[in-house]
């Protein structure tokens, strides 16, 4: 028979990397079977969804009380797809939008759980890593922080790398992105604002964040804005968003990878965007503030001290994080004309950047994390299920 992979994916990330694993798969293995729980990105490669969860996550349903009962149904259909396909592997992906059940009940079918990208990566301290062990038969490791967190509680993990160092386009100069987007200048200062891939996120940052542009440019007319939106970002709720905005130097953009090579400096939000901008090696701040009912759960998984990404990997606040009460208009601005205009700065920080490549791995990330997959769903060498 030919093996059956089980993919649970809850967020826009993991609908990225999952997308970008899923092809790698079924390179090796074409005769596999991929389903599950993700967005349109792995529906692309070639996930049967049993659910697309991307417009809930933009929404910021799952971040709400409603979402608790939507997450207890689709937690039931899951497995009882589950018990009908009896998948060879479970390979969850990103943060745990369904906690560990569907993790725990795969575990009690003898069903092998891999977990790719877990909470421990991106610094959630709620995981109690006691428990970790009992819903998980093995890591793929993204970063080397999170796999010596593993190895010290006794997980079976093995540092595959990030998947990053895969996906982002390092080919692009910043001349030819510049070029690309129509900045002739070279005296022009370019400010990428990535501000989150949720609408509810977009929503409780972007104005301010703009105001404080604002200011900005009319201290330095040679600076301009551009806005790069998450594909969840959807055209009508901008437009909503930003009626009555008059600024001319501001316009919306959804190549993230040309505005980042272009950027001179990046607003971005706490998640993937921190880490692509700074991978890139584009001096950045990032931004986060959502209601008070959101960030309630977001405390029970305290976060802190590092809550961006990039933060956390190199266990040190490099980037300065502007978060919930310290959103506040004049610290921003005073930090986006420090990293725009004192150079010792933005080179102190690109020095920190430098020691990713250390942290993250090197290329072939996805490769290795599928022969992983692979592997764990019983795929021989010449493709077909041993």
């Amino acid at each position: 028979m030919d093996p059956k992979i089980m993919i649970i994916g809850g967020d826009n990330t993991s609908d990225r990397f999952g997308s970008a694993l899923a092809r790698k798969v079924l390179e090796k293995c074409p005769q596999a079977t991929l389903f599950g729980v993700g967005g349109p990105m792995m529906n692309d490669a070639g996930v049967r969804l049993l659910y697309d969860i991307s417009e809930m996550v933009s929404l910021g349903v799952f971040q709400s009380i409603k979402g608790s009962q939507v997450v207890k149904r689709l937690i039931r259909r899951v497995v009882e797809t589950m018990d009908q396909e009896q998948p060879d592997l479970v390979l969850q992906i990103g943060l745990p939008v369904f906690g560990f059940r569907l993790l725990e009940i795969a575990r009690a079918r003898e069903i092998p759980v891999l977990y790719y990208y877990t909470p421990l990566s991106r610094g959630l301290a709620n995981v109690k890593l006691s428990h970790f062990p009992t819903v998980v038969n093995k890591v793929a490791g993204i970063s080397r922080y999170e796999t010596s967190l593993c190895q010290e509680a006794g997980i079976d993990v093995e540092f595959v790398g990030h998947p990053l160092t895969d996906l982002l386009d390092f080919s692009l100069t910043p001349q030819a992105a510049r070029a690309k987007l129509g900045i002739e200048s070279e005296d022009t200062a370019l400010i990428a604002v990535l501000p989150g891939a949720r609408e509810v996120e977009v929503k409780n940052v972007l104005p301010t964040v703009l105001k404080c542009l604002e200011q900005v440019t009319v201290r330095h007319p040679n600076v301009e804005i551009v806005v790069s939106l998450a594909p969840t970002i959807r055209n009508v709720f901008m437009e909503g968003l930003l009626q009555g905005n008059q600024s001319e130097k501001i316009r919306l953009e959804r190549d993230t990878y040309s505005v980042l090579r272009a950027a001179d400096l990046a607003i971005t939000s706490i998640g993937t965007s921190s880490l692509e901008a700074s991978l890139l090696g584009v001096p950045s701040l990032a931004v986060y503030r959502v209601p008070c009912t959101t960030y309630f759960i977001d405390k029970l998984l305290d976060r802190k001290p590092y809550m961006t990404i990039t933060n956390n990997i190199l266990r040190k606040t490099v980037i300065p994080e502007f978060i919930q009460s310290d959103f506040g208009h004049t610290k921003i601005v005073d930090a986006i004309e420090t990293l725009l205009f004192d150079e010792q700065a933005r080179q102190t920080m690109l020095q920190e950047f430098a020691r990713l490549e250390h942290e993250l791995g090197t290329p072939g990330s996805v490769e290795r994390a599928a022969d992983l997959v692979v592997k764990m769903a019983g795929c021989g060498e010449d493709g077909a299920k041993s």
